[in-house]
């Protein structure tokens, strides 16, 4: 748990591939320093050599795993990892329940092969297990007294520990690997071999966290085998627009000065050069035809040994899009041609496609949908609010926030609240009941809000609670969070990623449709007033709304003034209709 002041991040370790699986387990949080026994087991499936698997299958229903269930594999897309996906240990299971050993510390996450029979090699002394690890970098690194360890099963049915390290922020080589190499010597070569991999650590969250990658057994090999004859894809970023993940498609015509590319990064896990062609392409069930293929393009020049290369594919132009729907599905696929085999046990193709989901509706959003953590404040009045730029005026509906059920004991209320400027007065600050149900919920703005250009949306919490919102670790938005606390406003600098809070536009069900741009420029004086306003022209109605958005008052006549004194001082909003045209004016009473 990190504290800066009063803002800080509980790293919830939600399920992260799809928020709608998330799955409170509050049965696993009575675990003891026996849970290997207490994890979901496969069907022990005896497996031979060679023994390989770098998670990119995203598979863990096959035969090379005794123990994975509770394990969660990880794409992250800034972490240099050898291949697509990784493992990651810490004190959460996959499920995001933590271990919560009696006294907050132990092993958690295990990670252990089936039996693997290599009795027929006794005396070859040239079977070695390889691996890539390093400390999280998108979780909490882990402390000096915390380990990760490897351990074998003798010939005894004894576990022996072969490999370990320490944490320590002497012992971070940084955002890069490590890789390890380990000879299987004659006391383990028997018919039921296995390996496991384990961390000690704080067991109440997701702390002290560990990744890996890559592990790779065979005979045939020595101490300085490093080169795999594989070419790899990892650190995919698949926004195809500069700081947004998806927009609404009512704004995609407005979208050209944001349009990006997808980047992603090849990796020559072998010693010599590589020839790589490189395939994108880009379609929507929704649109008729693909829109963007790019088919056998060759990576120039010729990658090297060990090189890693960051390339972008060109920019998927949605201004060109034409659809009604409500919504659209894009999909991404990069994939790579380079020579690459597929052997028994052992399939190097696994780690040459991307598939890429991005869901464009009527919102826009830095985050991807899938929260790895949370983050948030614990502070009665305290305000946390994202920053937005809306490509083009429309009317703000809804709010979208995830706040996630796992670990959240909040029991109170928050009031939704949205600013032009976070030194000005709010624009709306309305209450609202949470719903803690591991998905993303969306509340209502009573009456609805025309916004432009930039604006900022979150909202107040009324506990002293900590209130976590889910964070997604693959997208960073980290300059457009602000929180507000003991009345001061700070920009952040804690929190890497995005934090889970959209603005929702289009059509309401009540006072405002979409945005005429040929709206009326109404004069409205005295504001603020004592009780009575005027206006420079004669209005068809009106509605006056408080800042908790009930309709206060309504009048259905051709007038040009209103008598409000027997209103409360506050902020309200006056809704105008005016040949069948809309305009909201935000009103201060003060007496």
């Amino acid at each position: 748990m990190i504290y800066i002041k009063i803002f800080y991040i509980i790293l919830i370790n939600i399920h992260s591939l799809f928020i709608q699986g998330f799955i409170n387990n509050n049965n696993n949080n009575n675990n003891n320093n026996n849970n290997l026994f207490n994890l979901n087991t496969h069907i022990s499936d005896t497996t031979s050599l060679p023994f390989w698997d770098d998670f990119s299958a995203n598979n863990s229903n096959n035969n090379r795993w005794l123990i994975f269930d509770r394990k969660s594999i990880k794409n992250y897309g800034n972490n240099n990892a050898p291949s697509i996906n990784v493992i990651e240990f810490d004190g959460l299971d996959s499920y995001g329940s933590p271990y919560s050993h009696l006294n907050g510390y132990g092993e958690s996450d295990v990670l252990m092969s089936s039996p693997i029979n290599i009795e027929n090699y006794i005396n070859n002394k040239t079977i070695y297990m390889s691996f890539f690890w390093n400390f999280n970098i998108n979780g909490e690194l882990p402390d000096y007294q915390d380990s990760l360890k490897l351990e074998f099963l003798n010939s005894n049915q004894i576990w022996e520990m072969v490999w370990f390290t320490v944490g320590g922020i002497e012992n971070f080589k940084g955002n890069n690997f490590q890789y390890e190499i380990i000879n299987v010597e004659d006391k383990f070569l028997h018919d039921n071999f296995k390996f496991k991999f384990s961390n000690i650590g704080n067991s109440e969250g997701p702390f002290d966290s560990w990744v890996i990658d890559y592990i790779y057994i065979n005979n045939d090999r020595s101490k300085f085998d490093s080169t795999f004859i594989d070419r790899t894809l990892t650190n995919i970023n698949s926004k195809i627009f500069s700081e947004y993940v998806s927009i609404p498609i009512d704004h995609f015509e407005n979208s050209m000065e944001i349009l990006d590319s997808m980047e992603v990064s090849i990796k020559n896990l072998d010693s010599n050069i590589q020839p790589i062609n490189y395939f994108f392409k880009a379609f929507s069930n929704e649109i008729d035809k693909p829109i963007d293929i790019i088919t056998g393009e060759e990576l120039s020049p010729i990658l090297n040994g060990f090189e890693t290369r960051s390339i972008k594919t060109r920019r998927v132009d949605v201004t060109r899009f034409s659809t009604d729907k409500d919504s659209l599905n894009l999909n991404l696929i990069f994939y790579i041609t380079s020579g690459d085999l597929s052997f028994e046990n052992k399939n190097y193709l696994n780690n040459d496609t991307s598939f890429s989901l991005i869901k464009f509706s009527n919102f826009y959003s830095y985050d991807d949908g899938k929260a790895e953590y949370a983050a948030g404040l614990n502070q009665k009045n305290s305000e946390l609010v994202i920053k937005y730029y809306t490509l083009k005026k429309d009317t703000l509906t809804h709010i979208a926030i995830l706040f996630p059920l796992i670990n959240n004991s909040y029991d109170g209320d928050i009031n939704l609240v949205g600013y032009k400027n976070i030194n000005q007065e709010k624009l709306f600050d309305q209450k609202k009941i949470i719903d803690f149900n591991n998905k993303i919920t969306t509340f209502k703005l009573t009456p609805p809000l025309i916004v432009e250009d930039t604006f900022y949306i979150g909202f107040k919490q009324n506990s002293d609670t900590f209130l976590p919102v889910g964070l997604d670790k693959n997208n960073e938005s980290n300059d457009k969070i602000f929180f507000k606390v003991d009345g001061k406003w700070n920009q952040n600098e804690v929190i890497n990623g995005s934090l889970i809070i959209r603005p929702i536009f289009g059509k309401t069900d009540g006072l405002i449709t979409k945005v005429d741009k040929s709206e009326n420029k109404i004069i409205m004086y005295p504001n603020p007033t004592d009780g009575r306003v005027y206006f420079d022209q004669k209005i068809d109605k009106l509605f006056l709304v408080d800042i908790n958005g009930i309709i206060v008052s309504k009048i259905y006549r051709n007038i040009d003034n209103i008598n409000i004194h027997h209103l409360v001082e506050g902020i309200y909003y006056i809704i105008i209709y005016i040949n069948s045209k809309t305009t909201i004016k935000k009103l201060i009473i003060k007496k």
